[in-house]
């Protein structure tokens, strides 16, 4: 490679510089780091133009791992001089990844200048931004579908978590009503402790039952006593023997009446102690949240529901302004 006719021009500037950052240096110091810099950078470049591209690539090399030494617009201009000096040295694989960092760090930057650069290393260039853009396109194209899925995924979580806190407000606005059950009530005959059980249908049975044998046994009972009284009296138009069958029949009838309304009796009462529950579930109410839990409000009247109890029931209305 040819060195440029400005050669010596270079070197000069490259003198100037070296004596000023001295000069400078012992004036301010702060300012040195700077100046020694932009020597550096222009003695690598001189290193390229001279064709000295091992020097070139340890120079640029050194500026590189310096993270403070270059600006951000500095840093992907020495990565293609370090990349055109490793071309120049058959190092192609090396200078393609510093192209590839050079793109990274500037997505705008452009190829390579052609006064400057010969056409291999322009080449090069061309080829990692193309490859390189379709990586980033395909990246970019994968986390566009992974962003989508994962915000489809927030809005269903969303969706499910305003589900839930709905379902939770409308739990938390009900509460149970609650009776609570004397056990005493439980030794009551004719279905009572049935029915404070909560259990409608025995209740009835045993009530209808036990009613039916009180009213038989309490009909043959009364018409025995009739006929003795009858008897007794001397008022029977019976004779004898018909009347003892009858009396005697009111009394098997009475006896047997009897015996079972205490036999269904003691069964009721048997059973309603097995089946006793101390608390019974009448039904459910609304009860008035506390501000923290109550869902915003909306303007308007709305009737809420009728939630009817054992032989009661309420209506109820709410609304805002």
């Amino acid at each position: 490679m040819a060195v440029p006719s400005n050669r010596f021009a270079s070197l000069l500037v490259v003198g100037l510089l070296c004596v000023s950052s001295i000069s400078r240096a012992q004036q301010a110091p702060g300012a040195s780091a700077e100046l020694d810099t932009g020597a550096a950078m222009e003695r690598a470049r001189i290193y390229y133009e001279s064709a000295k591209y091992t020097a070139c690539v340890e120079a640029f090399s050194r500026l590189l791992d310096r993270p403070d030494a270059l600006s951000a617009k500095e840093r992907p201009a020495a990565r293609t001089y370090l990349a055109a000096c490793l071309i120049a040295s058959g190092k192609v694989e090396e200078a393609r990844q510093q192209f590839r960092q050079a793109i990274l760090e500037d997505r705008q930057l452009e190829p390579p200048d052609p006064v400057v650069f010969p056409q291999a290393v322009i080449d090069v260039f061309l080829q990692v931004r193309s490859t390189l853009m379709d990586a980033l396109r395909r990246q970019q194209e994968e986390d566009l579908r992974r962003s989508q899925l994962e915000a489809a995924a927030q809005l269903e979580r969303a969706q499910r978590e305003r589900q839930r806190i709905a379902e939770l407000q409308r739990l938390a606005a009900l509460e149970t009503v609650i009776r609570k059950n004397e056990r005493w009530m439980a030794w009551v005959p004719f279905g009572l402790g049935q029915f404070h059980n909560d259990d409608q249908t025995l209740g009835w049975l045993f009530l209808t039952t036990e009613m039916a044998l009180a009213a038989t046994a309490i009909t043959a009972t009364s018409i025995e006593l009739g006929l003795h009284s009858q008897a007794q009296g001397g008022r029977a138009p019976l004779d004898s023997g018909d009347l003892t069958s009858k009396v005697r029949a009111a009394h098997q009838v009475g006896t047997v009446a009897w015996l079972s309304l205490i036999g269904v009796a003691a069964a009721g009462i048997i059973e309603a102690n097995l089946s006793y529950r101390s608390e019974l579930p009448l039904g459910q109410r609304r009860r008035v949240l506390p501000d923290a839990l109550r869902p915003p409000e909306t303007t308007g009247f709305a009737p809420t529901d009728l939630e009817p109890l054992i032989g009661s029931g309420w209506l109820g209305v709410r609304g805002s302004f």
